[in-house]
């Protein structure tokens, strides 16, 4: 990320009217960025290379659709508990990024290829680390709740 000029971002859920807060991750505060997975209120992250400073330029509905979607990586799922695992989902937000952001998309894809252990699923596209969690699909339509989203999928 800092070779290529790339934040992070955690997105929190402030209160019930959908409100959100925009955490960024700090080198020295990995545990903390970590423990946001675990959070009822956390609804998503993104990497993005524009300065978020100004709130404003974040659209109602929780991401950017504008100018700072040209420089941004929109990322769901990650929920973790004691029992499940959420899939992650990554994708541009602009049809047309800017150089810097797909830069650091490819690279950052070539990288997680590297990972010690990673496997490739057999029936689904998508890459994993072995666990004695459930797996479960990232699932937007449950963001905006605060109940048990694991359960709904655990007992299918």
């Amino acid at each position: 990320m800092l070779s290529h000029g790339v934040t992070l971002y955690a997105e929190l859920f402030v209160n019930a009217q959908g409100d959100r807060q925009y955490l960024s991750f700090e080198n020295e505060k990995i545990d903390l960025f970590a423990s946001y997975f675990n959070n009822t209120a956390y609804n998503s992250f993104f990497f993005s290379c524009y300065d978020i400073q100004d709130l404003s330029q974040i659209d109602e509905f929780g991401y950017f659709y504008d100018l700072p979607s040209f420089y941004s990586i929109e990322v769901k799922g990650g929920r973790e508990t004691s029992k499940s695992r959420e899939l992650i989902q990554m994708r541009m937000i602009s049809k047309n990024p800017n150089k810097q952001i797909q830069s650091f998309y490819r690279s950052f894809q070539k990288d997680l290829k590297k990972i010690s252990g990673l496997q490739k699923h057999s029936q689904n596209n998508y890459f994993y680390l072995p666990t004695e969690k459930n797996i479960i699909p990232a699932n937007p339509q449950s963001q905006n709740t605060r109940d048990h989203w694991e359960d709904f999928y655990l007992s299918k």
